[in-house]
């Protein structure tokens, strides 16, 4: 079968008539709905929660024997300039296809209805040293759990979690009640999830790591000295032209004397 492109733009804009289509099928549906029968409606409802894998197996075919060389450098170009999607969304619609295309393979009646579903199962899919994997045994867990109109990502995450401790959960609190707990924990040197935690009775490691969000709002926070210093450099600045030939400065006012200080003590930060 060949496969050919519904478009011919290497930065391609879907045209007015591109989802014309999809307007025509709405009329066609309800056009004949007295005379539509429901099972084959029904038959096809229930594959098209399977159109990832569709998807999936197409990108597939493009990555694997380079169908995009003609026209793109790699893959990850394909995606972001035909397809309008980033690499790692592309890549993560495959991983899904393929766990869906062994559940068949294996005989699962009953599959995961969509990339969010089947992407909890990806690390159970890969062959070990004898030739096997725990992909339907994982798959029959989450279907003995539950009815199958009950599945959902989050109860396949669930019941599939190998460190359900660690996993992260969500409470929602209003926006001020956030901002003082943000402020307290940075007032603390501790990320938010850190500083719940010794709220609520645990302990933090005495020389643990700060996020990198905080760390980020540490390095550009200014103590008063510097704040100082930087007030006066961008005085000076505003106030003279220093021209050169060298580019260099001659001779150093104060304020640049404070700076080199400052320089040979501890870098001033990158605000100045």
């Amino acid at each position: 079968m060949e496969i050919t492109a519904d478009f011919n733009d290497i930065l391609w804009e879907p045209p007015e008539t591109e989802f014309q289509p999809l307007l025509d099928f709405e009329s066609e549906i309800f056009r004949e709905v007295p005379h539509n029968d429901i099972v084959v409606l029904t038959q096809r409802i229930k594959r098209s929660f399977l159109d990832y894998v569709r998807q999936g197996i197409m990108m597939d075919a493009v990555r694997r024997h380079r169908l995009y060389k003609g026209q793109y450098k790699d893959f990850a170009e394909y995606c972001k300039l035909a397809l309008g999607r980033s690499h790692f969304y592309c890549k993560k619609i495959i991983q899904a296809a393929q766990v869906c295309l062994e559940l068949i393979k294996s005989k699962f009646k009953i599959l995961p209805t969509s990339v969010a579903q089947a992407l909890p199962l990806v690390k159970f899919a890969k062959i070990d040293a004898y030739g096997s994997n725990q992909l339907g045994d994982k798959w029959q867990t989450v279907l003995d759990g539950f009815p199958d109109h009950q599945i959902t990502a989050a109860k396949i995450q669930e019941t599939l979690d190998e460190n359900p401790e660690d996993r992260a959960k969500q409470v929602r609190i209003g926006g001020k009640a956030y901002q003082i707990l943000e402020q307290k924990a940075l007032a603390a040197g501790m990320s938010v999830s850190k500083y719940l935690e010794m709220l609520i009775g645990g302990e933090p490691p005495d020389d643990e790591p700060l996020d990198d969000e905080l760390r980020n709002d540490q390095d550009t926070e200014l103590t008063s000295e510097q704040e100082e210093i930087c007030n006066e450099v961008e005085a000076f600045i505003k106030t003279k032209s220093v021209i050169n030939r060298g580019f260099g400065i001659k001779s150093l006012s104060k304020s640049h004397q404070k700076v080199g200080k400052l320089n040979r003590a501890g870098e001033v930060p990158d605000s100045c």
